[in-house]
């Protein structure tokens, strides 16, 4: 049963628009860049609408993304979370993300960084 408040998620442009689709087919709150229309918009662009939309932004860019946490967190700003993981099959990326919106609820996640491969 997934948790009261399961996290409101963000995929970015390098993660297909099919598996928001899928995941929103078990009734979660999903988007992506590509539906957002932000394909090619910077890091900070993505991380700000996702911010703006209280939604956690799920991504494979590792290093630019923890930077941007820690810029946050120093400034006083208040994000919604990040989801970082490997590039893995769709198949393996909807499993994991089912996991993480089953687990998680969006506070827990709020102005943290999570590893997706946790939810294996």
């Amino acid at each position: 049963m997934p948790p009261s408040k399961p996290p409101r998620l963000y995929l970015n442009e390098h993660l297909s628009p099919r598996l928001a689709t899928q995941l929103r087919s078990y009734g979660f709150d999903v988007t992506s860049s590509h539906g957002a229309r932000m394909l090619s918009s910077d890091d900070d662009q993505q991380f700000a609408l996702a911010v703006s939309e209280q939604r956690a932004l799920v991504t494979f860019n590792v290093s630019d993304f923890v930077e941007l946490h820690e810029r946050y967190i120093a400034s006083g700003k208040e994000h919604w979370g990040i989801v970082l993981s490997t590039e893995e099959r769709t198949g393996t990326l909807v499993h994991r993300l089912l996991r993480l919106l089953n687990s998680v609820t969006a506070d827990e996640l709020k102005n943290t960084v999570r590893w997706l491969n946790e939810f294996k």
